[in-house]
């Protein structure tokens, strides 16, 4: 009976125990079901793609970037494709780098060193630069260069790398920061500067290249799916290509070959010319021989038609002038008499000309550019007008252009600078104020805008220099539409007496040096003071001045009188836009 009863109590053990066993094993199967209906339903087409982006490899090839063309259809970017060796290891065919090294050197008749050889995108390239008879070789030979493929690679062309360098800019390989933007990886050529930047996402197409499958070990197994690349949108800028070159010769050619030149279209805001002088070579950017342009102290690749910041100096009495005749209805035929000198308190302020302009009005004073009368006038009109006429004339505002990095320029007003100096405005700042210096700056654009306006009449149109994009088929992506500026309301009478001005300072005034028999100019020349060295020259116009089709920005950086060295910059641009052979190969 004893042993019945241990047998029964053993046999209880061993069921439960079984039980304990079978209930895990069923939870333990539950779970594991649960855990496979999760990764194999819930989530089976997420961790599919996983396997399939390890199992697939993108051996990416570059998109020839868009074109960039003239306003009269002449390539000023274009793309030069040359043929490059890759050697994709496909472990099938058991092929190796080296024998593959050894079949190609035979067959091109020179070493690829080790030194040549670099891996990318999980290729090694080769050789490139291959000729066109060297890539007909390797293709007849292919059967024997198992791994290896001839694929095309695009190189960056500028027709006119240092003339329009800071129109269309440059490329340059991706950096690490930019990376953030998902249209771009690694090895990627973006934009840098100019056109090439600021259209950047037309221009770079769309790029293709080669699928491959992998094993385990990384290896490529095979190549099995080809995506050719898609070429860039063409774009179409406003230069006039003439216009351009014969700017930059000319600003070349100036005393210290330093400076920039805008010009606008009037009636659109098309821009003609935008020069920064010295340029750069674009076409050694990413070479060993750019970077002396980075330890330049002529600072080639500052472009100062939009970034450089000047004092406008005396073109700066176009504002005072028109403050004076909306806010004080002056007589325009009252006269003042310049002595070469004018005292304010115990200070005493010189005109440019020493000896002084003797009796003049508001006419031949904008002509002759008095300081002395600009210097009264602007104490009449009071620090707060010129600082609000100014802004009427857009100074310390951004154009809105299309192209990067355009600085805003500045406005001094006593407010600035008693926050900023904690002094307080006086008379003398006005004075210095009311003749475009001090901490007064500008921009050759800002003034060229100004300028546009002017000869409108108030009605002003936003510069652009991109006119339309097309895609690779021809098919219109972008057209641009003409933009207005806030327009500048003034009396006729101010306008006529504006005008009249301006067109003495070119009959009878400082830029009579510009008059050309054929074409009525109006304008304004300037010497911007410079702390640092010999003045700046300056020299704003537009023409014909009666229907005006063009208006002007030039500066001569360190050129000292603008009358002397800027005008015969802007006579050189107006003669090449109106067809008009200069006075030097007349006489000749």
């Amino acid at each position: 009976m004893v042993w019945q009863r241990e047998d029964k109590f053993a046999y209880e053990t061993f069921l439960k125990k079984h039980n304990i066993i079978f209930v895990f094993c069923i939870f333990l199967f539950i779970c594991l079901s649960i855990r496979l209906f999760y990764l194999q339903i819930i989530n089976g087409n997420r961790y599919r793609r996983i396997s399939e982006q390890q199992r697939l490899h993108n051996t990416y090839e570059h998109a020839p970037r868009g074109i960039i063309y003239s306003a009269d259809n002449v390539a000023l970017v274009e793309n030069k494709f040359n043929y490059t060796a890759l050697f994709y290891h496909l472990e099938r065919e058991q092929t190796s780098l080296t024998d593959s090294i050894k079949e190609l050197n035979k067959i091109l008749g020179r070493d690829i060193r080790p030194a040549q050889v670099c891996r990318y995108s999980g290729v090694v390239k080769l050789s490139d630069n291959l000729t066109t008879e060297e890539m007909f070789k390797i293709q007849e030979k292919k059967l024997n260069l198992k791994g290896i493929k001839v694929v095309k690679e695009v190189h960056r062309v500028y027709y006119y790398p240092e003339a329009l360098s800071h129109i269309t800019g440059y490329t340059g390989e991706i950096r690490i920061e930019e990376l953030l933007d998902n249209e771009y990886k690694i090895g990627d050529y973006v934009g840098r500067g100019g056109i090439e930047q600021f259209y950047d996402k037309y221009l770079k197409g769309q790029d293709g290249g080669w699928q491959v499958e992998v094993n385990a070990k990384g290896h490529h197994v095979k190549a099995f799916k080809y995506v050719p690349p898609k070429i860039g949108a063409s774009v179409y800028s406003t230069v006039d290509l003439k216009l351009q070159t014969a700017a930059y010769n000319a600003l070349q050619n100036s005393d210290t070959g330093r400076g920039a030149v805008v010009v606008l279209d009037t009636r659109t805001g098309a821009v003609k010319a935008l020069v920064s002088c010295p340029g750069f070579d674009t076409n050694t950017a990413g070479t060993k021989d750019f970077s002396k342009y980075l330890k330049d102290k002529k600072l080639p690749l500052f472009n100062r038609t939009l970034q450089a910041l000047y004092p406008p100096g005396s073109i700066f009495k176009v504002v005072t002038l028109t403050a004076a005749l909306e806010l004080l209805n002056i007589d325009y035929r009252q006269t003042v008499r310049c002595t070469g000198s004018f005292e304010l308190g115990d200070r005493r302020y010189s005109c440019w000309y020493k000896p002084g302009h003797d009796v003049l009005n508001l006419i031949s004073a904008t002509a002759q550019s008095c300081n002395i009368y600009f210097y009264q006038l602007g104490l009449k009109v009071g620090v707060k007008n010129l600082e609000k006429y100014a802004k009427k004339f857009y100074f310390g505002q951004k154009t809105g252009i299309d192209l990067p990095n355009e600085k805003r320029g500045f406005i001094p007003s006593p407010q600035w600078k008693k926050l900023k100096m904690k002094m307080s405005w006086l008379q003398g700042d006005t004075v210095i104020f009311s003749i475009g210096q001090g901490a007064l700056c500008t921009t050759p654009l800002q003034m060229a805008y100004m300028m546009s306006a002017v000869a409108n009449k108030g009605i002003c149109c936003k510069p652009y220099i991109v006119n339309r994009i097309e895609d690779f088929n021809g098919n219109e992506i972008y057209k641009h539409k003409i933009k207005f500026g806030e327009q500048i309301n003034l009396s006729d009478r101010t306008w006529k007496v504006m005008h009249k001005a301006l067109v003495e300072v070119v009959e009878n005034g400082t830029g009579k040096r510009i008059k050309i028999p054929a074409v009525k100019i109006a304008g304004k020349t300037g010497t911007a003071q410079n702390p640092q060295g010999e003045g700046h020259a300056w020299f704003i116009s537009y023409a014909p001045a009666d229907n005006p089709e063009i208006a002007m920005a030039v500066i001569v950086e360190n050129g000292g009188g603008g009358g002397l060295n800027a005008v015969p910059i802007g006579r050189k641009i107006y003669e090449a836009y109106f067809n008009i052979e200069p006075e030097n190969k007349k006489q000749k």
